[in-house]
């Protein structure tokens, strides 16, 4: 590449100017994101394809024919972030500012930077002249972070080999930076969503003259019930490879870690993992209160009040049994309402896919350990893997634990050295997946 080629491809260059292109949902406005990305992919004599659901909401799809039709490789990536405000922010969140050798913005981590570097690796597949295997598909979404309806679930409608993709790589994992040690973590699976409300209703009246059929009493007492109820451990295979991978050798809790079910029968080991969240939601169902509404007026007594919960429970739980359970432990006082759910099919980890990925990361990192993980959050990729397709959350950038935290958060940041390094690792495994022959 000349020096304006490289210029133009800096994926530092290109994450700012992206960043700076508001995508908030609500309420998206994708549609600016995909048109800069038309431009990109126009310049380089790519045609793309841009599926409109809604005004000012779009998704983007551009492909490399391959060697034989169908099972294509996807490139899955996001267009919305979640909204955020000035309050707090070093930069401001949608300044794509670089400072001190980071770049600063709603997005950086989540995940515009992953859509960059697809993108990146997609146009030097192109420009080597390399016929792939099989189609390269480069595909960016709007409504991920809401609901997917008018994004991936919306495309499957329009675009008809994505149900019969070979393997989709999209978010999920990192290489993770903890304690001054390094491991990758690929995640092949999520957890599902099972989000919840209970109500109550009472009598009303004068703050004044307090009685026993305050409908806040009822929420207050009943989501107490909920938050104090000990969800027990669960070992899953996802888990044990992980943790052990982690941990192993580690002097955790004052015990010498050696394997997960063993170190799980120590109290101080269990206590060490319910204080690390990241951990405990890995071993646990989990339910967060995230949302209190009752009453209009200090010395009101409401008639009426709510409690929300972002419950995540593992791939194998019935929404329905895991439900009941939540109501048992409320009790009568309260009527508990499903609001949102989502199912989760996990891939499998013992694949040429996760093998090569593995080597590309030891390529650029060194001999790290590379760990399967699950995913806590909800991600696209459930609606590729509900499909049977095998499928990959993993950006090969080097993260912090403490930045890690940032995602979502105020003063959400990347390293440029981080992002440098992941484009490097991001061409290497789209390489392998242009030139792996998929089965079938």
């Amino acid at each position: 590449m000349t020096k304006t080629d490289r210029a133009y491809l800096s994926p530092v260059k290109l994450l700012s100017e992206l960043i700076r292109l508001d995508t908030s949902n609500p309420p998206g406005n994708e549609e600016i994101a995909v048109h800069f990305i038309e431009s990109l992919l126009t310049r380089e004599g790519i045609k793309s394809l841009i599926v409109t659901p809604e005004p000012r909401r779009a998704n983007i799809l551009a492909r490399i024919p391959g060697k034989r039709p169908g099972k294509p490789v996807v490139l899955l990536g996001h267009l919305d972030v979640v909204p955020a405000n000035d309050e707090g922010w070093i930069e401001p969140p949608f300044s794509g500012a670089v400072r001190d050798g980071l770049i600063y913005g709603r997005g950086a981590i989540d995940m515009k930077s992953q859509v960059v570097c697809h993108l990146i690796s997609f146009i030097m597949l192109y420009r080597s002249g390399m016929v792939p295997e099989r189609d390269v598909i480069f595909l960016a979404t709007a409504d991920e972070e809401v609901s997917g309806k008018l994004g991936a679930e919306y495309m499957f409608q329009k675009v008809d080999d994505l149900s019969d993709a070979s393997f989709v790589l999209s978010e999920g994992g990192f290489v993770m930076e903890e304690e001054g040690r390094l491991h990758a973590r690929i995640s092949v699976g999520e957890k599902q969503v099972c989000q919840f409300m209970i109500r109550a209703t009472g009598r009303g009246g004068h703050g004044s003259m307090p009685h026993d059929d305050n409908a806040n009493d009822k929420v207050v007492r009943a989501a107490h019930r909920i938050i104090d109820a000990q969800l027990p451990f669960k070992l899953t295979r996802i888990a044990t490879r992980y943790l052990n991978g982690v941990l192993k050798g580690r002097k955790v809790a004052r015990i010498q870690f050696s394997d997960l079910k063993e170190a799980l029968l120590d109290q101080g080991f269990r206590r060490f993992i319910e204080g690390r969240p990241a951990y405990n939601a890995l071993l646990k169902n989990t339910v967060t209160l995230t949302m209190l509404k009752a009453g209009d007026k200090i010395n009101v007594i409401p008639m009426e009040a709510t409690a929300y919960f972002d419950a995540r429970i593992f791939p194998e739980v019935k929404h329905e049994r895991f439900l009941r359970q939540m109501a048992r432990i409320a009790g009568p006082d309260v009527q508990l309402t499903p609001i949102q759910k989502t199912f989760s099919v996990p891939s499998s980890f013992n694949t040429p896919y996760f093998t090569n990925i593995a080597k590309a990361v030891r390529g650029v990192t060194g001999p790290i350990p590379v760990l399967p993980d699950l995913t806590t959050g909800a991600t696209d990729l459930r609606h590729f893997r509900a499909r049977g397709v095998t499928a990959y959350g993993f950006f090969p950038i080097r993260l912090p634990a403490e930045e890690h935290m940032r995602m979502h958060s105020v003063n959400e940041r990347l390293s440029v050295r981080s992002l440098e390094e992941g484009q490097e690792c991001m061409d290497e495994i789209v390489r392998f997946l242009a030139t792996y022959s998929f089965p079938g």
